[in-house]
C-alpha cells in the first residue's frame, strides 16, 4: 500500500493553489505516494476537478458545523491513515496544526503568498503554532522572506520549491482548444475574485484604456467573494460593453489562447501559476511587481512589470502592447522558451524528497 499524503485546504473553488494541489496529487503516485484531499468548505468547482481526475476527496462544513467537522475529520484521518498532512493557506495551515494534536504525523505547511492582508495577530498565531509544523514549503523567495521577518520563523525550517506546470498536458489541451477570430484586442486575466488579485486596479486601468481605444475587450476568468463588487464597479464605470466577467471556466486554455495579452494585477503574490500558464500559451504578460512575479516575467522580454496598485502604470503598459503587435509576438515567443525552466516533474520530485525525508526522521 502506498503512503498517503492528506492535502488540507480551506477552499472549494478552483484557483492557483487548488490547481497546484491537483498537479501535485496527480504526480506523487509515481514516487510511491497516494493523494487524499480534504477541504474545510462544502463542495465546489475544486471537487469536480478532483473527481474527474480520480483523486479521493472529502469536504467539510466547518463554518456552520465546527464541532461536527472536527469529529468527521478525525474519523477520516484514522480511517485513511495518511502518513503526512500537507496544508495550504492560512486557515488550512492552522487547521492541520490543530489536527496534529490528535493525529500525530508530520505536518507540511505551505506559504503561497506574501499575505499582505495579515495583521500582527495572524503572524503571532503563525509563530505560536510553529512547533506543530514539521517544515514549511514556500513557493517563492518573497513568501519565505515575510515568514522570517513577520512571523519570526527560522530560515532553516523553510524550503523553497517554485511552482511547476505540466507542459506536455497543456500542449495537448492547446491542440484541442478552439481558436476564435476576433477583431478586438482581447485582454485576459485569470484568478479568484478576491482582494489579493487586484481586480479593482484592473477595472480602473480598463476605464483609462477604454477612453482611448474602443477596439478593446477585457475578459476576467474566475469566481470569488468580490464577484458582485466587481460587477457593480463595471456597471458604475459604464464598462459593460468592454469588460466581461466569465466566471469559472473548465476550458481555461480555450480562453487564454485567444487572449492577446494576459494581465496579472495582483496586490500581493507568491509564485502565481497563471503566469506559467500564460507563458506556456505564448502570451505576453503585464504583471505587477508583487511576490516573485518579477522573477517569472522578464521585464521587457516576456512582458512588462509595473508597480503594485497603480492603474495608470498598468494602463500605460497595456496600451503600449496594444499598439505594438510585433513586440507582443516577440514577447510571446520568448515566454514559450522561458517557461521550459518551470518543470512540473522537478517540482513534484522535490516535494516527494521532503515527504521521504520526514518519514525517515
Amino acid at each position: 500500500m502506498k503512503n498517503k499524503i492528506c492535502y488540507i485546504l480551506p477552499s472549494k473553488e478552483i484557483g492557483g493553489t487548488e490547481k497546484m494541489t491537483v498537479t501535485l496529487a496527480k504526480g506523487i503516485p509515481k514516487f510511491g505516494f497516494e493523494p487524499l484531499v480534504l477541504t474545510m468548505q462544502q463542495r465546489g468547482s475544486f471537487h469536480k476537478i478532483l473527481d474527474m481526475d480520480g483523486i479521493k476527496n472529502y469536504y467539510l462544513d466547518i463554518k456552520r458545523k465546527p464541532v461536527q467537522a472536527v469529529v468527521r475529520t478525525l474519523f477520516i484521518l484514522f480511517k485513511e491513515k495518511p502518513c503526512i498532512m500537507h496544508s495550504f493557506l492560512f486557515a488550512g495551515n492552522i487547521f492541520a496544526k490543530f489536527l496534529r494534536i490528535f493525529y500525530w504525523v508530520p505536518v507540511v505547511c505551505s506559504q503561497r503568498s506574501t499575505d499582505d492582508w495579515k495583521k500582527a495577530i495572524h503572524w503571532k498565531i503563525e509563530k505560536l503554532t510553529d512547533f506543530l509544523c514539521s517544515v514549511i514549503i514556500s513557493n517563492s523567495k518573497a513568501a519565505k522572506r515575510v515568514l522570517i521577518e513577520k512571523a519570526g520563523i527560522k530560515p532553516g525550517k523553510i524550503r523553497i520549491i517554485p511552482n511547476g506546470i505540466d507542459l506536455l498536458q497543456i500542449r495537448e489541451k492547446l491542440k484541442l482548444a478552439k481558436p476564435v477570430i476576433h477583431k478586438e484586442i482581447i485582454i485576459g486575466s485569470v484568478g479568484n475574485l478576491r482582494k489579493a488579485k487586484g481586480y479593482d486596479v484592473l477595472i480602473d486601468a480598463a476605464k483609462i484604456i477604454c477612453k482611448k481605444r474602443k477596439d478593446i475587450k477585457f475578459e476576467i476568468l474566475g469566481k470569488g467573494p468580490l464577484e458582485n463588487h466587481i460587477k457593480q464597479k463595471v456597471d458604475n464605470l459604464k464598462l459593460g460593453q468592454f469588460v466581461k466577467l466569465c466566471g469559472f471556466v473548465e476550458d481555461v486554455y480555450n480562453y487564454i489562447m485567444n487572449f492577446d495579452i494576459v494581465v496579472i494585477p495582483s496586490l500581493w503574490e507568491g509564485f502565481p501559476v497563471v503566469a506559467l500558464e500564460a507563458m506556456a500559451c505564448g502570451k505576453p504578460i503585464v504583471a505587477t511587481n508583487a511576490g516573485d512575479l518579477p522573477e517569472i516575467v522578464e521585464d521587457g522580454k516576456t512582458g512588462i512589470i509595473v508597480t503594485v496598485g497603480d492603474p495608470e502604470a498598468l494602463a500605460a503598459a497595456i496600451l503600449m502592447l496594444i499598439s505594438n503587435p510585433e513586440i507582443r509576438k516577440k514577447m510571446g515567443n520568448n515566454a514559450l522558451k522561458r517557461v521550459e525552466m518551470f518543470s512540473y516533474d522537478s517540482m513534484v520530485e522535490w516535494y516527494c524528497r521532503i515527504y521521504n525525508f520526514l518519514l525517515l526522521h
